[in-house]
């Protein structure tokens, strides 16, 4: 009885790394060119696409909280692996008019990275200071990401997409 109540308050502790269910995988790429490679609870994943917050609490591989600030970040990766696939060549922009529901973008980072995607056509994805889109290659180790308008020199509306 000791034993599973010792488990039970273990797998609760703060440093514990959340289980793989439950939470998303996620690289953020601060500013300044630090990586955070951490975990995001999978119900934080689904609403940051619908209101992306100003900041978010992420557990890192120890499984300590860090406070992700917007104006820290350039943008929040959520992704499959950590690993990823080195041998890939991701394709960062579409090659034709992207299906799917959304406004259909090109954001361009002040490092000089252009990536694009579908953007959620609602009034958070311009009034907020981050925006979520869905990049264009679904053979990428990355499944969104979450941008920080702090670290864009330009976004450019390329169309609507529509399914």
């Amino acid at each position: 009885m000791v034993a599973v109540a010792r488990r039970a308050v273990t797998s609760e502790t703060k440093g514990s790394v959340p289980s793989a269910e439950l939470s998303q995988k996620v690289v953020i790429r601060y500013t300044d060119g630090r990586v955070l490679r951490g975990f995001v609870p999978k119900q934080k994943d689904a609403a940051l696409q619908d209101t992306p917050p100003d900041s978010l609490a992420v557990k890192d591989s120890d499984g300590k909280a860090v406070k992700v600030v917007a104006s820290d970040i350039k943008a929040i990766f959520f992704v499959k692996s950590f690993e990823g696939n080195p041998d890939y060549a991701e394709f960062k922009v579409f090659s034709s008019r992207p299906s799917g529901k959304g406004v259909w973008v090109r954001v361009h980072f002040k490092d000089g990275e252009v990536i694009e995607g579908v953007a959620p056509n609602c009034f958070e994805t311009y009034s907020k200071p981050v925006f979520y889109i869905t990049p264009p290659d679904p053979g990428s180790n990355n499944q969104g990401v979450l941008v920080s308008k702090h670290y864009l020199k330009e976004m450019q509306v390329l169309g609507v997409a529509s399914e």
